[in-house]
């Protein structure tokens, strides 16, 4: 083990709980040893004297003080290590003369101790001069953690994928309860659906019927594939409302794995577009109970907001909106969930639009300086009611209001609207623009800002 001074083992020595107490008075007068505290089973097999943990015996701090201590210049310190504590893939070797010879093994929470601060603010303070991140977990810009995070998903999407084919019992849909059951592989090649594309848009009658009848008893498992949902939107297309609606009932009882599937989506979004209510019901009915989770998703939130474009005022989908209004504050806010809220402002009922406008009222100011919320507070501005409005540009007009807009983030967006705003003093929110210029022109969106409200010569 290697000598090292007070300071460098003050650091060291971490406990699950913090640093080691430093008013130890012996390890301010001479060196001591340092050493990862690892499982006594690991640690007990490389001792002098063939030191052993058999199977079950509880480990005793004094065994290994009396295999220790004879080789030591000073006290030991034991650091009592949870049992839910995990080995790490990388050992840590200590090469010295009173090393056992063995390659040990640091816990990957011990790692994280040392490297993420676990010591007190007040140690923090007091090293702050002469700690430094290990070299091990060096800092990261933005967008290198955002493309580290990426890749964990998409390794842990990958082992999912590996475990589920070995295992078919353990994958389990979360919205439905049932095992997973993604659409399976299409039996037609790329140059055979290449094909089938190629005579849907360019051949005629004779060549729309020739790919309808290729596609029949496969649509489900095209709208799972890239180049096969192409192919199956455009014979929606190019088919006869009765010929289209044959194809749409191999859909039957696959809308919630469609809307989360990267191509089907895009299938059950033209089903919406395309085909008349009676064909195209079955998507709202297959949705209901389900309202919530799936307006959250990526992909599933686009099959609302058809819904709400093409058959805002049908009962299947009036029954969704009821569901999804349940939880309007926090669609608000979400990332995803917020364009199916704003569908409902655009798209709704009168009643609708009212609630999804009461929702913001609640707190108009931090609604629009949410990264999500803020553009519904736009569209709040010209959907809603002449009452409703008249509230909330009365929450949202004041200077202190339109300050705090403009120097945030997200709230400048919500400023650019209300200059629009007819019911609105242009000029007096220019006046508050214009006394908060200083503080605009410290940020790139402040000076965007002032550019686009035309209080700045353009210089990007």
């Amino acid at each position: 083990m290697a000598s090292t001074t007070h300071a460098e083992a003050r650091e060291a020595a971490v406990t699950p709980n913090g640093p080691m107490p430093q008013t130890t008075p012996w390890l301010q007068q001479q060196p001591c040893v340092v050493a990862m505290v690892v499982p006594a089973e690991h640690f007990l097999s490389g001792l002098p004297g063939g030191a052993m943990l058999l199977p079950g015996q509880q480990f005793q701090c004094e065994q290994l003080q009396a295999a220790v201590q004879p080789q030591m210049h000073g006290p030991i310190k034991f650091l009592h290590m949870p049992r839910d504590w995990t080995i790490q893939s990388q050992p840590f070797y200590i090469a010295d003369s009173y090393s056992c010879g063995e390659n040990f093994w640091m816990t990957d929470d011990a790692a994280d101790s040392t490297t993420q601060g676990s010591h007190s603010e007040a140690d923090q303070s007091n090293d702050s001069q002469d700690w430094e991140p290990s070299p091990r977990w060096p800092q990261l810009t933005n967008s290198a953690a955002r493309r580290l995070r990426r890749k964990r998903v998409a390794d842990r999407f990958t082992k999912q994928l590996t475990t589920m084919e070995a295992c078919p019992s353990y994958g389990q849909d979360l919205l439905t309860g049932g095992p997973c059951s993604d659409p399976p592989a299409p039996c037609l090649d790329a140059e055979m659906l290449s094909d089938l594309q190629l005579k849907l848009s360019e051949d005629g009658r004779k060549g729309v019927e020739d790919a309808l009848a290729a596609i029949r008893g496969q649509v489900w498992s095209l709208a799972g594939d890239p180049k096969g949902c192409r192919v199956v939107q455009l014979a929606l297309e190019r088919a006869s409302q009765q010929e289209a609606s044959e194809l749409v009932i191999e859909l039957h009882g696959h809308v919630q794995e469609a809307a989360t599937s990267p191509h089907a989506n895009y299938v059950i979004q033209k089903v919406v577009s395309q085909m008349t209510f009676s064909a195209a019901s079955f998507v709202a009915e297959e949705l209901v109970g389900t309202c919530a989770r799936l307006a959250r998703h990526r992909f599933g939130c686009r099959i609302f907001c058809r819904l709400l474009e093409f058959f805002s005022t049908q009962n299947s989908t009036l029954q969704l909106v009821e569901e999804l209004l349940g939880e309007t504050q926090e669609l608000c806010c979400h990332s995803f969930a917020h364009h199916v809220m704003q569908a409902v402002i655009e798209n709704g009922t009168q009643r609708h639009r009212k609630q999804v406008v009461a929702a913001l009222l609640t707190d108009p100011l931090a609604f629009a300086q949410d990264k999500n919320a803020s553009y519904l507070v736009k569209f709040a501005f010209r959907y809603s009611c002449q009452e409703d409005n008249r509230v909330l540009l009365a929450q949202l007009s004041h200077p202190d209001a339109i300050a705090a807009l403009a120097i945030s983030q997200y709230g400048c967006h919500v400023v650019r609207a209300l200059v629009e705003v007819e019911e609105l003093d242009t000029q007096a929110v220019l006046h508050i623009i214009r006394q908060i210029m200083p503080q605009l022109r410290e940020t790139k969106r402040g000076q965007r800002l002032l550019v686009d409200l035309g209080l700045e010569p353009d210089s990007f």
